[in-house]
């Protein structure tokens, strides 16, 4: 859809205009949850990261999970200072054409906040430390300005540490988890034809395949217990995802999509995160925890600090550091004997847990921005 769409009353409250330095497919799925949450209640518009063309500047307009995505299309060979003037004229066209008046503007990028000359009710900062980055993102000056003028500061929680640059208006998001889609696997169901075949126990991970697995790991697992049968999905995986070696028991299903994985989950009997040592120095906090919890899966990890706490602390995570004690814990796993009362902790953690609860988080703190001042009797 290359024309803007037809101009029309949000659904409630203020409408969101969100700019980002990031192509709607590449931003975290997190936020992707969260903004498809968001347009339930408010008129939401992503503006996603410039395309360079061949042909005149424009703006293209498309629908994508109940929002509208706009894709600003700037010419090749423009200086820094030309492309930023054609992409403010964009983001004015965006305003007038889609009858955005009085809007919130949101953004997740000091340099898409530098680009915007727009004057809207309020301005939201989205820090997430642990989505793609744009290489430039490194500019502090941008930074510090993109602070000083928010007049909200979202940060996902777990990403620390808070600097003393955030100040009262940041608000931590709680962990989300679509919760409704991963309990789909406890109800079981078919195998998906290139899992049906796979034998029990079935040991399973899916994430990016990428130098944060620990494949070393996962290798000497499969030589120890050769009747523990590993099986990957490559979900969002990157290009530097090394070579895996050739093991019978390891089962390499290829990309999936996320509507696909309640399915493949089902079928599994432990669900891994086998990241590596240089994933837990970099603090890695994956999203695959609250989503095997909710699938109903027993969870065995490495050593992770955002997993130790909570959820191995709480006991529902099993953490195991070397192949023997991984071996150990994934064995513990299959006979544990008290399987409802574990359930039931998961259960009671995951309460308020959902993206529509985080969702919840974002929407008081725009009501509030938002609100009209109390006068005075």
């Amino acid at each position: 859809m290359d024309r803007p769409p037809p101009a029309q009353a949000s659904a409630g409250g203020h409408p969101v205009l969100w700019v980002s330095q990031l192509a709607w497919e590449a931003i975290p799925r997190r936020l992707r949850h969260l903004l498809s949450r968001g347009a339930r209640q408010r008129r939401v518009v992503f503006v996603e990261a410039v395309v360079p063309t061949a042909g005149p500047p424009r703006m293209d307009f498309d629908h994508r999970e109940g929002l509208v995505v706009a894709t600003p299309f700037v010419p090749r060979g423009l200086t820094g200072d030309e492309a930023t003037a054609l992409l403010r004229g964009l983001l004015d066209g965006v305003v007038r054409d889609l009858g955005l008046g009085g809007f919130v503007l949101c953004h997740d990028s000091p340099r898409a906040m530098a680009a915007c000359r727009l004057k809207p009710v309020a301005t939201i900062y989205y820090d997430c430390p642990g989505g793609p980055r744009s290489p430039l993102e490194g500019d502090e000056a941008l930074r510090d300005e993109a602070l000083r003028r928010a007049d909200a500061v979202f940060v996902d929680a777990g990403h620390d540490p808070l600097g003393p640059e955030f100040g009262p208006a940041t608000h931590l998001l709680p962990r989300g988890v679509d919760l409704a889609h991963f309990a789909r696997a406890r109800a079981g169901g078919p195998d998906p034809a290139d899992q049906r075949d796979i034998p029990h126990p079935r040991l399973g991970f899916y994430g990016a395949l990428d130098r944060d697995v620990d494949i070393d790991l996962l290798v000497a697992v499969a030589d120890l217990r050769t009747d523990f049968h590993i099986v990957l999905i490559d979900h969002e995986g990157g290009s530097d995802r090394p070579r895996l070696p050739a093991r019978p028991n390891i089962h390499e299903l290829g990309p999936k999509s996320y509507a696909e994985l309640p399915a493949y989950l089902a079928g599994w009997d432990i669900a891994l995160l086998p990241f590596n040592h240089e994933a837990a120095l970099r603090r890695a906090k994956p999203s695959q925890t609250l989503e095997y919890l909710a699938a109903g899966k027993p969870v065995v990890a490495t050593p992770l600090r955002d997993v130790i706490n909570p959820y191995a602390i709480q006991g529902m995570v099993s953490i195991a550091e070397g192949a023997e004690d991984f071996v150990i814990a994934v064995q513990c796993e299959l006979h544990r004997a008290d399987r409802r009362r574990w359930l039931q902790r998961v259960d009671t953690c995951l309460r308020g847990s959902s993206w529509d609860d985080t969702w919840g988080v974002m929407e008081a703190v725009l009501t509030r921005l938002v609100a009209p001042p109390v006068a005075n009797p």
